[in-house]
């Protein structure tokens, strides 16, 4: 009985030797007392990705799950593809009114729709870095439920006014002004600036 109780010791004494020796892969924070005498851990974030495809955090979707950032060429190529689509829609109509060819039309009824196209793409979309849907609801490209397509109308409005009335008494005292466009104050963004980065003073040369 001695001898089998001398040989359990000896197992169960290697069992806790070869536990105690195992390498270990993971590490667990050591744990914290809060102020309120509960047990926190601290961990550590993983470094946010970097690069032009990266996600950035953002409301994109359920639960604030990051979205991708914007991507200008992707969306340029997306609004064209749109654009070439609803050409092939009108294909013989391309030299009428856009009033007559497209429903809903309140402003630049007169241009053709070939031109009113290549301005939604180009003036409105490229030159506010916006897509069609910045304006439209996919398919219902008539409709007025978008507050930047309200918004829109309006900025035509303000350019056919400064473009045709200012804009010519202008140019009675100077020819050199060119037409106003959105291009002219928005440069590819949503908003326009309203200041700009003051240039610092010029340096002096000594003794000047």
């Amino acid at each position: 009985m001695r001898s089998s109780g001398v040989s359990v010791l000896v197992i169960a004494l290697g069992v806790v030797s070869s536990c105690t020796s195992a390498p270990t892969t993971q590490t667990t924070p050591a744990p914290q007392t809060g102020p309120s005498g509960t047990i926190t851990t601290t961990t550590t974030p993983p470094a946010p990705a970097t690069g032009p495809g990266s996600q950035v955090p953002g409301p994109g979707g359920p639960g604030g799950a990051p979205r991708r950032a914007p991507n200008p060429v992707q969306q340029d190529s997306a609004r064209r593809a749109q654009v070439d689509s609803i050409m092939r829609t009108i294909v013989g109509r391309e030299n009428e009114p856009a009033g007559t060819v497209f429903k809903n039309v309140k402003l630049l009824k007169d241009l053709p729709a070939r031109e009113f196209l290549k301005n939604m793409d180009v003036n409105y979309g490229r030159g506010l870095g916006m897509g069609c849907g910045n304006c439209h609801v996919a398919g219902q490209f008539d409709g007025d439920t978008r507050k930047n397509k309200r918004i829109a109308r309006q900025m035509q409005e303000m350019t056919d006014y400064i473009n045709n009335v200012r804009l010519a008494n202008t140019k009675e005292l100077d020819e050199d002004y060119p037409k106003v466009t959105c291009v002219m104050c928005h440069m590819g963004t949503g908003h326009a600036k309203n200041t700009m980065a003051v240039p610092p003073p010029p340096t002096l040369l000594p003794g000047r």
